[in-house]
């Protein structure tokens, strides 16, 4: 994995987290999934860090089996739900930190009579008890924050469910946490770069398969900086298609914005064809035979130097996180990468990084008007 355009590779400070260090026991884990290993799809339910490291290993990845991520209680969903799986070839697996977060345990409830396995505190909470009155099995879940949770179960059990590399994703989780010089200096430019009135940060992605990224990285920088009214805002769109509507955005709107492109190399082996009936058609004052024999990829990669070559005509500072393929190390390192981001990113605007105030308050707030429909 490259970064490029850091003016400079800082040393990162001695700050450090034993949640890095956390290893979960393998071995264990894959004795207690081994018995669900027979249901053909898998329901993941949760919010946030429960389900956003699974979403980025499960869309760059090649899962041999279906997994239906739910994180809404959408009526219309749940019903398409049920209808596409049933009850005999589907576990449900619900994942809570706490176990009281009211949201997934009401979609839990549409899926009553499902085989159910639970993530969750095994000591309190009431998913822990919901569970215990079912006779599901509980996994515990860390004392490790889910944005946080990429190498602990909340997204180890679910990947051996859905027969991914775990070992490989793994592997790469630590070597990610060994660029700790290269997440500091990221995070010091984004810091500095706030000081200066750049207030929003643009993510363009220019793969299908790296988009499952794009909601763990803003929830991992907007939950872990963005307190205090201190920390920048977060947004990406898969490219380039975003090309057609956000490069408006970034190029042309209020001059508050930098964006970190994501890119890999991929592979060059398709390459456009243009049949000899269609090589004279005129397109952007050019023949369309110009592109016959271009790798598809050259192409894709084209489109991304478009927009950054714009980009720092006009003076916006970019940068590019390019992995060179993308398979399960690169996954792991990203997502390593990324957690050091947000961690250092926090110690440079002297907040925690691993706590949500504002969060907490919405879902008080939350229940109040749960509650208040239960007596109309």
């Amino acid at each position: 994995m490259n970064i490029n355009n850091l003016q400079n590779i800082q040393k990162a400070p001695d700050n450090w987290s034993p949640i890095f260090d956390f290893k979960e026991d393998l071995v264990s884990l894959k004795e207690k999934v081994q018995p669900y290993e027979k249901y053909e799809k898998i329901i993941v339910i949760g919010n946030g860090g429960s389900i956003t490291s699974l979403e980025a290993y499960y869309r760059a990845l090649s899962p041999k089996k279906e997994v239906f991520i739910l994180s809404t209680m959408e009526p219309r969903l749940l019903k398409d739900l049920k209808l596409k799986c049933h009850q005999e070839e589907t576990l449900v697996l619900i994942i809570s930190k706490s176990g009281e977060n009211l949201g997934p345990i009401e979609s839990l409830l549409a899926f009553d009579g499902y085989p159910t396995l639970v993530i969750t505190n095994p000591n309190r909470g009431a998913l822990r008890e919901i569970a215990k009155i079912k006779g599901w099995e509980i996994i515990p879940h860390p004392e490790i924050g889910g944005r946080f949770s990429g190498g602990t179960a909340t997204a180890i059990v679910p990947s051996l469910l859905c027969g991914l590399d775990i070992e490989k994703i793994l592997d790469g989780l630590q070597v990610g946490y060994g660029l700790k010089d290269q997440a500091y200096s990221l995070s010091s430019a984004l810091y500095d770069l706030e000081q200066k009135g750049i207030t929003e940060i643009y993510l363009p992605i220019y793969s299908n398969y790296l988009m499952g990224f794009l909601n763990m990285i803003v929830q991992l920088m907007h939950e872990s900086v963005c307190k205090d009214n201190k920390g920048q805002t977060f947004y990406g769109a898969f490219s380039p298609e975003s090309q057609h509507h956000t490069n408006q955005r970034f190029l042309g709107g209020k001059k508050n914005v930098a964006a970190i492109f994501l890119t890999y190399q991929g592979p060059k082996d398709l390459k456009i064809s243009v049949a000899d009936e269609l090589k004279e058609v005129q397109i952007r004052s050019e023949k369309l035979d110009f592109i016959d024999g271009i790798a598809y990829q050259d192409s894709l990669l084209s489109e991304y130097l478009g927009t950054k070559q714009d980009a720092d005509k006009k003076g916006i500072t970019n940068f590019t996180i390019d992995l060179p393929e993308i398979n399960e190390l690169e996954v792991g390192t990203l997502l390593g990468f990324w957690h050091l981001v947000a961690f250092y990113s926090s110690v440079l605007r002297n907040v925690n990084p691993f706590d949500q105030p504002a969060v907490e308050d919405s879902k008080a707030i939350t229940v109040d008007e749960i509650k208040r429909l239960s007596r109309v």
